[in-house]
C-alpha cells in the first residue's frame, strides 16, 4: 500500500518538475522573440504568490517609452501561456505606471517598467 502511495506521489513530482521546465522554456523562447527587435527596450516584471494567481508581464518599448509590444502570462498552473497584452501597447510606460484601470497587475508593470527605465539610464 505504501510502495503504491509513493509511487504515485514520486510520479506526480516528476511530472510537475517536467512541466515546470516546458514552462520555463516557453518563458526563454518569449524573451528571446520580443528581444529580436532592432531598438528599444525589454521590461519583465513577476508578481508570484504562494497560493493564488501568479503574473508576468513583458513590455517592449522604443526610445521614447512608448509601449510596442507586451505579453502576459496569468494564472496557477504550468499550462498557462502567454497572450498579447493590448491593452497597454501603443501607451507611454510612464502613462501605464499610475493606471488605475491596471491596479491588479501593478507589481508586474511595475517591475517591467523599472527594469526598462535602468536600461534607458545606462545610455
Amino acid at each position: 500500500m505504501w510502495g503504491a502511495f509513493i509511487a504515485i506521489f514520486a510520479g506526480i513530482w516528476l511530472l510537475q518538475i517536467f512541466l515546470t521546465q516546458v514552462q520555463l522554456k516557453h518563458y526563454r523562447d518569449t524573451i528571446k522573440l520580443m528581444s529580436k527587435r532592432a531598438s528599444g527596450y525589454l521590461g519583465a516584471g513577476v508578481e508570484k504568490r504562494k497560493l493564488g494567481v501568479g503574473k508576468v508581464v513583458i513590455i517592449v518599448c522604443d526610445e521614447d517609452g512608448v509601449i510596442v509590444d507586451s505579453q502576459l502570462m496569468s494564472g496557477v498552473t504550468v499550462f498557462v501561456r502567454f497572450k498579447t497584452f493590448h491593452e497597454i501597447i501603443g501607451n507611454s510606460i510612464y502613462q501605464i505606471e499610475n493606471n488605475k484601470e491596471l491596479e491588479d497587475l501593478r507589481v508586474p508593470i511595475s517591475m517591467a517598467i523599472t527594469n526598462i527605465k535602468a536600461q534607458m539610464n545606462k545610455i
